[in-house]
């Protein structure tokens, strides 16, 4: 009897793997931020302001989706994997707004920097930024875009990789087929 050796992963699927969960992630948060825009941009279009900048959102998205899928290895992330879903998908969406706000300040203090501000400067810049009640709303639309980013795919996880995009895209029954 020859005991049975599973296939192993080639670099070009593994390649192949992560550019398709890159390109998933960063779809859904490009479609996300723009709607967001848009939503902003229409509220600003009333009072004569034209704002429409898909740009930024597009670049958002490549780089949020980026650091989603990097940090996703990190053993922090997992630390609820064994809960309900809803407490784990909750926890990741709180997790990864926490990650994108580090990340925005890391961002305006080397903008800063490159422009010569002082530190206290920045740090100023910083609390009056945090603090404005259009960035608290920007700071739970994340938060809301990730929830059911991460419910989904929590659920694909519990389901079984593949199950859940079957399930909406070719059967309505749990088989791999």
């Amino acid at each position: 009897m020859t005991p049975k050796t599973t296939p192993k992963k080639t670099r070009k699927s593994t390649l192949i793997n992560e550019f398709m969960s890159l390109a998933i992630v960063n779809l859904y948060l490009a479609l996300s931020f723009s709607v967001l825009i848009t939503l902003n941009s229409l509220a600003l279009l009333k009072h004569g302001i034209d704002a429409f900048n898909y740009g930024m959102a597009i670049i958002g998205a490549l780089i949020v989706g980026k650091v989603i899928v990097l940090c996703e290895k990190l053993p922090l992330v997992e630390r609820y994997g064994d809960k309900p879903l809803i407490i784990s998908s909750v926890y990741k969406s709180i997790l990864f707004t926490i990650i994108v706000l580090i990340i925005n300040v890391a961002e305006h203090f080397i903008i800063g920097l490159f422009q010569q501000e002082s530190i206290a400067k920045i740090l100023i810049e910083l609390k009056d930024h945090f603090f404005r009640i259009d960035t608290i709303y920007q700071i739970f639309c994340l938060f809301l875009v990730f929830l059911p980013f991460f419910i989904t795919r929590e659920l694909d996880q519990v389901l079984g990789k593949g199950s859940l995009f079957n399930l909406f895209f070719k059967s309505r029954t749990l088989n791999p087929n």
